[in-house]
């Protein structure tokens, strides 16, 4: 990745995932509080925590070159597969919904090093039903967006599903000619899984970088796994995983 070291990375991690001045130091005492004060403090700290890693995430797409590899999972209709195959690297773009994945593959058909993907990620492969929020009928390219394999906060009578595939983050990984430099995921709750299998069968390895929005916002139940990832990303992992993105 450029001029990127696994020691600038792990630098990069002690300076973004923990609070770095008295009012995130409070915040992170207040969210070890009980109920909604918790809650209240731990939404607060991230907000702050979540400036730091966009703008991590845009120096360290910057410095991706021809020759490194990324990962787009959850590409919808490419926003930040354009930043970073802009930069030269090989891209490959995962997007399950049928639909958007048709605008996706059609923005990139003259970008030979973006290779799309019709198709959602997980700890498993297979197939699965993928639910759309009912406001698709009217406005797909957002709406899609919100499209979930790992919760049914949208199922609804106007809601619509598809049946999509299935890449297990595993074989993905195994399948690839170079381990990626760059993952960006944003799939909607099915990243706790994915995470949990590249934790659990040590897939990060040093040099690699991983940005995550999480949904526990959408599904407060996901809450307690979701800060034991992120305790992971600051004490054991590999790489750099920040959690607080997007």
């Amino acid at each position: 990745m450029g001029g990127m070291t696994d020691a600038d990375l792990q630098e990069f991690s002690a300076i973004d995932l923990s609070p770095a001045d008295p009012v995130e130091m409070f915040f992170a005492l207040v969210e070890k509080g009980p109920g909604a004060i918790g809650a209240a403090g731990y939404r607060k700290l991230k907000r702050r925590l979540q400036h730091r890693a966009e703008e991590r995430f845009r120096q360290l797409s910057a410095d991706l070159r021809p020759g490194d590899l990324a990962l787009d999972l959850g590409a919808n209709v490419g926003e930040v597969t354009a930043v970073l195959s802009a930069t030269g690297a090989e891209v490959h773009a995962y997007e399950p919904e049928p639909e958007t994945f048709t605008i996706l593959k059609r923005r990139f058909a003259d970008t030979p090093h973006v290779i799309p993907h019709n198709a959602a990620v997980s700890n498993r492969s297979g197939a699965a039903e993928l639910v759309l929020p009912a406001s698709f009928a009217d406005r797909p390219r957002s709406a899609s967006k919100a499209a979930s394999i790992a919760h049914d906060v949208y199922r609804g009578p106007d809601a619509q599903t598809r049946t999509v595939p299935v890449l297990d983050i595993r074989e993905i990984l195994a399948g690839l000619p170079r381990r990626p430099r760059l993952i960006k995921m944003d799939i909607e709750g099915a990243e706790l899984d994915v995470l949990d299998a590249i934790r659990r069968d040590n897939l990060l390895e040093p040099g690699m970088a991983v940005f995550v929005e999480t949904h526990e916002r959408i599904d407060p139940a996901a809450l307690p796994q979701v800060r034991a990832l992120q305790s992971w990303a600051r004490t054991d992992a590999a790489g750099y995983v920040n959690l607080n993105w997007g």
